[in-house]
This record gives structure tokens, sequence and C-alpha cells, in this order.
């Protein structure tokens, strides 16, 4: 660049010489029209309006932006031409230099020696050409004002100020608290005009200004005694020996009208009115720095920071002396109002604009408040100054943060629309011509009966039973008729290759397996907040031409509009209930109870009550939902061949037990659902009550309570209908929907999925995600171990009861060894006699059977791990006998909740007279004296 610089430099001077030492820009004014017109021609520059002032004006931009090389042809143009183009203004002769042309100047001027001194000085620098008589006319007038000042300074011992008044020093006379001292202090009078000082005669202005001295003199003498006068004693700030040194320190000029204070004393009398860092004074202020806190927005946060507070030391100075009372309550207020409002202005401005970078994210103020403050404290100490360059800084941080959730986000958004349109996740089902069809109608009226025959006489089948036992019934049934089958539950799979049918429960169905006909039995628990799911799955994605579901008629308009959203064919048939049902007008007493009547209770605690009362007259079964299939059926058997003449039993028999009940009795009409105690619905009474009276053993069934006040409840919803069965239904991911969730989120966390699955996921049709509260506490479990997702997922379906510390200490252990790839072997636990004396003895044995049910489930899916298939199904079957032993004892006695010894039966505390004495009775009589 600077070799650059020296060629043009070079080429400038050379062409001075064609323009009579003019530079280009001036000299090629000179050149006529006809040159130009050529000088472009040379150029190579043809598109041009030959028009002079045009030309010219081209000429000076090519010549200030070329290239050395376009400014070397235009040199050369001239030095061919050799003509000088002359310039009319007169030059100055050859010879004529600054030095001469200044004296020249100055004897046309007549200044005296100083003036011509001073005019050389002040031109010395000027160049020649810009040096002309009127300028040093100017300065000659100038130089002799400052002269007159200099003398008049020098004459009466003073300086003019900046604002042309006179400064001069004078002793005034201190007098206080019997002190006595003169003070040399730095006074100014009033200012002069420019035109007086510079027109008036010398003697008039030293008479002016001399008078005026005077004048200020005896005015700062008057000010200074009122001054001191006007001090209180005692001072309310200043001891008698700080303020003799105040006045005797206090410099000689001050920019303000009281005496300085020491910033030792100063510092003093601030700090005990105000909490101050650090005090600053200057000369017309006082600045004090103090720690302060920000309440973050949308949070509790406190952010520390420095806050200055700019006081006026005048102001502050005339408090201080005059005794007034003065606080910075004010002060700090409205500057801490300003720091933090402008604070918060930034702020929003930088939360408003990485909420631009996060707008998929749909992060709420507080999340998006809580992101930023991350980087606000690292970046922001002890300041609130939020600069362009702090605010770029956390925009970068906070983009960087959010990165990966972003690109989640956007994972999430391409598997919304993947998998939106559910009924679509089943491609099987979608691609043959399903029919649908509805049995509808109360219980005991053959619609399940008509629906298995239907399903018999196929040559290919799935029948889909909301309980084990229902799905182990259905396999009996179909291997009765010679079909050969196979029975897949969660605890049990029993294959047959040559098998053309299947019965399972319904959240085992294999949706990659199509039939000619798939029986979904109790279609109404598509509305079960826990299992709906399961039915709604299976309705869209069943692999059957012929779909048959049975239900109660409430469902009938919700399964009208999942065919019109499958866009398939229903027909609905209804079904009459065979045998009438009859509502008893009075409650039964106990005594009244006869032999064929189930007992409705809705806890295991009131069946096993229930139970040790009927017990004294009848022999009893008992059914709840603990027990395990096997003891359930025993029990039933027993009741259905007559050895016991009562049922005691939950709501467990309202989902397809074929029983001959004559009578049911509800002793409450209340159950507790899992989330609040309530009363019983209609539906679920229909559903139980419809079990008494079976076709062909009882003509009527009828229906009841042990008391008037559940008798009441049943009364009134007996004739009710049951609510109707309402869209949208919940829906669940399979395994391969699993599958494709994690690999597009990239995502091993099993609950991560499931929790996806339920709060995103936004489907065309008539469907949300269901809760699945139980496989998320599942999943929460087996993600702590290092298992690929498939396992994850088959695991959390495991049959597992989450209440149970035993069954879940079991669960953990075995998913350590899987994740450790170790053979797990089953021990079974001892028993102390061959059945149960009490009925925590008994719970104890019914979770033992519930660990084996999920020892045999993981046998079926992990094989080469679990290998005692054999040995736990055999001890099943001890522990079943040993349920079914303990059921058939008249009476189980409780523990005392404190020792854990056995109480007498039918006690009715839950602590036994030992401990009552010693807990109750002792410290009772301790009270009382």
């Amino acid at each position: 660049m600077a070799r650059k610089n020296k060629k043009n430099s070079k080429i400038n001077q050379k062409i001075r010489k064609y323009f009579d030492d003019d530079p280009f820009d001036v000299g090629i004014e000179r050149v006529d029209g006809k040159m130009l017109s050529e000088l472009f021609a040379t150029l190579g520059i043809y598109d041009i309006d030959h028009n002079k002032t045009l030309m010219v004006k081209t000429l000076r931009m090519i010549w200030s932006e070329a290239e050395s090389a376009m400014r070397r042809d235009i040199l050369t143009f001239f030095e061919s031409d050799g003509r000088v183009y002359k310039s009319l203004k007169v030059k100055p002769e050859v010879g004529f230099d600054r030095e001469a042309k200044i004296e020249a100047l100055i004897e046309e001027l007549e200044a005296t020696p100083m003036e011509a001194l001073r005019l050389r000085e002040a031109y010395s620098h000027v160049r020649s050409k810009k040096i002309t008589i009127e300028k040093m006319e100017s300065s000659l007038r100038h130089i002799r004002f400052e002269i007159k000042k200099e003398k008049l300074e020098r004459e009466l011992e003073g300086s003019f100020d900046i604002d042309d008044s006179f400064e001069f020093n004078a002793s005034l006379k201190y007098e206080l608290y019997e002190q006595h001292f003169h003070k040399i202090l730095t006074l100014n009078t009033k200012p002069y005009t420019y035109e007086y000082l510079q027109e008036a005669p010398f003697e008039a202005i030293v008479e002016k200004i001399a008078h005026d001295k005077v004048e200020t003199v005896q005015h700062k003498q008057k000010s200074i005694d009122k001054f001191l006068s006007s001090l209180k004693y005692p001072h309310s700030y200043l001891t008698t020996k700080q303020i003799l040194d105040s006045l005797r320190a206090s410099p000689p000029k001050t920019k303000v009208n009281y005496p300085l204070i020491t910033q030792k004393v100063l510092k003093e009398i601030i700090e005990a009115k105000i909490d101050v860092d650090a005090i600053e004074i200057h000369d017309e202020e006082v600045l004090l720095r103090l720690t302060e806190y920000a309440v973050l927005p949308y949070s509790e946060l406190k952010m520390d920071y420095y806050l200055e507070l700019h006081i006026e030391l005048e102001g502050l100075l005339e408090e201080i002396w005059n005794s007034k009372r003065f606080n910075f309550d004010a002060v700090l207020a409205e500057a801490k109002k300003e720091h933090e409002e402008e604070f918060y202005s930034s702020l929003e401005a930088l939360v408003q604009e990485c909420a631009k970078y996060s707008m998929l994210l749909h992060l709420s103020d507080e999340e998006l408040h809580q992101k930023v403050y991350e980087f606000l404290f690292e970046l922001m100490p002890k300041s609130l100054i939020i600069t362009p360059k702090i605010a770029k800084k956390i925009i970068r941080r906070f983009v960087r943060s959010i990165h990966d959730e972003l690109i989640k986000k956007q994972r999430q958004e391409l598997l919304a629309r993947t998998i939106r349109d559910f009924k679509n996740l089943f491609p099987i089902a979608r691609t043959m011509h399903r029919k649908l069809i509805l049995h509808i109608g109360p219980t005991n009226s053959g619609k399940t009966y008509k629906a298995m025959q239907t399903l018999k006489e196929a040559d290919t089948g799935y029948y889909l039973a909301p309980l084990r036992l229902l799905a182990l019934e259905g396999y009996e049934t179909l291997k009765a008729e010679g079909i050969e089958s196979s029975l897949i539950t969660g605890e049990e799979q029993i294959l047959d290759e040559e098998a053309t049918h299947i019965s399972s429960t319904i959240e085992m169905m294999n949706y990659d397996v199509d039939v000619d006909v798939c029986v979904i039995d109790e279609v109404q628990m598509i509305d079960d907040r826990d299992r709906g799911w399961a039915w709604a799955n299976a309705i869209i994605g069943a692999p059957a031409k012929e779909v048959i579901m049975t239900g109660s008629a409430n469902v009938k308009e919700a399964i009208i509009a999942l065919a019109e959203y499958l866009g398939e064919e229903l027909e609905i048939i209804e079904f009459e209930r065979k045998n009438p049902l009859e509502l008893l007008a009075s409650a039964t007493a106990v005594k009244d109870v006869e032999a064929g009547t189930a007992i409705i209770a809705f806890s295991r605690k009131d069946v096993l009550r229930l139970k040790q009362n009927f017990s004294k007259d009848f022999e009893v079964s008992v059914v709840y939902g603990n027990l395990s299939p096997e003891v359930r059926r025993e029990e039933a058997r027993r009741f259905r061949e007559g050895e016991t003449q009562v049922l005691v039993a939950t709501d467990a028999i309202a989902m397809g037990m074929n029983l001959p009940i004559k009578t049911v009795l509800f002793s409450k009409a209340e159950k507790f659902d899992g989330i609040s105690q309530r009363k019983l619905q209609p539906s679920e009474i229909h559903q139980i009550a419809g079990r008494a009276g079976r076709y062909g053993l009882h003509e009527n069934g009828y229906v009841g309570a042990l008391n008037e006040d559940a008798l009441k409840i049943v009364k009134r919803n007996f004739v009710k209908e049951a609510h109707k069965i309402a869209i949208p239904f919940k829906v669940m991911a399979n395994l391969e929907h699993i599958k494709l969730v994690a690999k597009i989120l990239e995502e091993n966390s099993l609950e991560e999925i499931l929790r996806f699955f339920i709060k995103n996921m936004v489907f065309d049709g008539p469907f949300y995600a269901s809760s699945l509260d139980d496989m998320l506490e599942a999943a929460k479990i087996v993600d702590a171990y290092d298992l690929d997702i498939a396992t994850k997922y088959h695991l959390s379906c495991a049959p597992l009861t989450l209440k149970s510390p035993y069954i879940i200490q079991a669960y953990e252990s075995y998913l350590l060894a899987l994740e450790q790839k170790e053979q797990v072997h089953y021990y079974p636990p001892k028993l102390g006699g061959s059945y149960a004396q009490t009925s925590e003895d008994l719970l104890r044995a019914e979770d033992m059977v519930k660990e084996i049910s999920l020892y045999l489930w993981l046998t079926y899916r992990f094989g080469d791990y679990f290998v005692d298939e054999q040995k736990a199904r055999q001890y099943r079957g001890v522990l079943n006998k040993y349920i079914e032993e303990s059921l058939q004892q008249t009476h189980l006695a409780q523990r005392c909740k404190l020792c854990s010894a056995v109480l007498p039966i039918n006690s009715n505390y839950n602590i036994c007279q030992r401990c009552f004495k010693k807990n109750y009775v002792r410290k009772r009589g301790r009270f009382n004296s």
C-alpha cells in the first residue's frame, strides 16, 4: 500500500508541470473540450457525452479512484502534448518566502517589537499563501488585547479567569470558639465584558477593578462571619476540633460555597446514615457505592449488584454545616428504581430475544426466565447493566443450552406427524376388508355364547378375554370341541404348533397373526381408566376378517363412532336377558341368607371378614382379585358343584364368571376406585347383579343388600340406564410403536418415551394417549438398569403388584440379573403348616404366588436366564393348595400391630391385651396421677 501511494504521489507532482503548478483537479478545467475528447479516446472510453462539464467531472473522478496505471496513461497523454495550461491568477514572485512575507506585512501594520514577536510566533507554521494582511490585522488586535490584560494582571496582582472575572487572593479573618486566625482565599470579582476591557482606558480599568476587589473582599468577609455565627454548638455532626480543622484545611479555591470537610470525617458522617461499600469524593459530587439486590421476575431469586449514588457535594455540605436532618432514603429509592427499571426493561428484551430461538419448545415464562438466569448470574456479577456484548454472550449460551432440546422437539414433531392417524399403525388390519359385529345385551343373555359358536365354526380364530381365568375357560371350551388351540396369557403359555385358534388375555394379542374371526369379550371395558386402551387397540388393530365384540348396551354409540372412524361395516345384534332379574324389596338379614347366594364386598379385608361371619352357618367360597386364577377357579368350582353354599366375592365375579348364583346381595354400595371412595355406578350394579339367576338353573335371579343403606343405592341405580360410553378412547403404543419413538427421538428411557406418547401425541381420530400410571411406575424401575428398549418394554408389561414391597424386591433382583446376564433360579420360601393362621400369613402366600407368576412370565420371554420354570410351576401348585386350605378354615386370626402376637378370633381391636396395658393403661395412669 505504501509503494502504491508513493507512485501516485510522484505522478501527481509530475502532472502539475502541465497545469502551471496547480493540481490535476484544478488544471483540468483549463483544457478545452477537443483535447478532453482525445484524452477519453486515448483511455479507450467512448461511451461518454462530450459535454465539457461532464467530461471534467468524469476525469476528476477517474483520477481520484484510478489505479497508478490509469494515472500514468493520463500523464503520458499530457507529456506527449507538451502544452502547459497557464493559470489566470497572479502567482507570487519566485523566492518570496514565508518569513519575508511576514516581515513585509508586519512593517505595513506598524507593530511594536513585542507585537511583532508574537505575530511571528503565531504565523511561524502557517503556509505562505494563507498569510494575508487581513488575518494579521485580526491577530494583531487580539495580541494587543492580551498584552493589555497581562499589564492589568501585573498592576492589580491577580489574573483574569476564563469568564473575564478578575481572580485574586485575599486574607480573610475567622473568629470561632475563641479562636482567631486568617486564611488566604481565592476570590473573583464580577465578569467584565470584552468590549470594556478592550476599549476602556487602562487607568480607568485599574481603578474599577481595584474598587471591585475591595467590595468582593468585604462581601466575602460578611458571608464568612454570617456562616460562622450560624454554626450550632454543639454541632450535630462535627466536633469543635473537626470544624476548626476543616476551616483551616479547606483549600483557597473550591467549586462549592461551603468549607470542605476531610474525606475521613465525611465518610464517618455518611456511614452513620447509610450502609455503603465505598465512598469517593470529587470536586462537585460524592460517589457512594452500595450493595443492593433485585428480585428477578418469575422467580424468588435475588441478584446482588453495586448501586452508585451521585450526591451533589454542595447540597451535602450545606446540610452538614447547617446541622440539617438528612437521609439518603429518597435518593436511594429513586436511584434503585431507575436502575432496576432499566435492567428489567433490558432483561425483558433479552428474554424475548431468547424466546424467538425457543419457540418450538413452548417454554412457560417461568422456564424461559430460569434458563436465562443460569447465564445472567455467571456473566453479570454485581451488575445490572446488560451491555450489548453481555446480551450476545447470554443469547449464544442460551441457544447452545437448548440445542439438544430443539433437536429432540423437532424429532418429536416429526414423530407426531408420522403416527398421528392411529389406525394406520396397524397395517395388517388396514389391508383386510374387516366386518365389525357388536353383540350387546345384559348379562345372561347369550351374547358371548353366540360369539363363541361363530368362533368355533371358523377355520382360524382369536378369543380375547379380560381376565386370565376367562382366557383359560375359552381355551378349555375350544379344546373340548376338538379344536386345536393355544393359550397365551401374561403368566402362562400353552402353545400348540398345529393350533388354528388362540385364546388370550386382551393385552397379549399378537397383531401380526391374521385370522378369520376374532371375539373381543366385555367390550365396555374400553371405558376403563387403566386398561381401556387394550380394547381400543384390539378393535382398531385385530387382523381378522370378522371382529365380534360382546358387551353391555351402553357401549353402542361409542362403537358406532369407532366404526365410522375406521370406515368399516358394523352390524349390531341386540340380546335380551333369558330369565328375569328381581329386586328385593327390603334388606336381607344375615340369618335369612340362603344357599346359592353371592355376597359382594369391595376389599380383601371385607371379603375375609364376611367369610368368617357366614362360616358359622355355611360352607363358604371366596373370590377376590389378589387370589391367583387357579385358586379363584377352585373356589368357583366348589360353589358350582355344591361343596359350598355361599360365595363371598369382590366385583371380580362381574366379568364372565358363570356360576349358579340365585341371589346377589351387596354388603356395601360403595368402593374405592384407586382415586377416591365413591358410590357404585349403575353400570357396575347391572354387571354384578346380572350374575344372579343362570338360565337353566334358576328361572329367576334376585338382587338385594345386607343393609338398608346399601339397598337404597342399589334400588336407585338398578333402574337407571348405565351412562353411555363416549369418545374419545384411550390408546397405547405397542412394542413396534415404542421402537419407532425410541429411534426417532434417540431415546433409551422408557419412561421418557411413554411420557412423550401420553403428553405430546395428538391423533386425527377419536383418541387420546392412555395415562398408563402402572406402566410408568414400572418404567421408572427398569430405566435404572442398562437394558435395551425392547427388553425394558417387555419388563414394564410384566404382572406386577406395585403396592407389594415383596414383589418389587423380587422384580428388582430379576432386573439386575438380566442386566448382568446371569441365570435366575427359583428358591421356594418356607411355609409354616398346611394353611395360614392369620390373614397376614394368607396375604404373604398370595404375594408368593404373584412372585411365581412374575417368574413364569419372565421364563416365556427370557428363557435363557429364568431356568426353573417347572420348579416354579410345581411350587405354585403347593402355594395354591396352601391358600385353598386357608380359605376353607372357619376363621383367620389377626396379629397385633405392635408385637405380632395372634389376636383372639373376631377381636374388635388391632392390638393385644398385653400391648394395650403396656402402652395405654400405664400412660393413662401416669397422666391421672
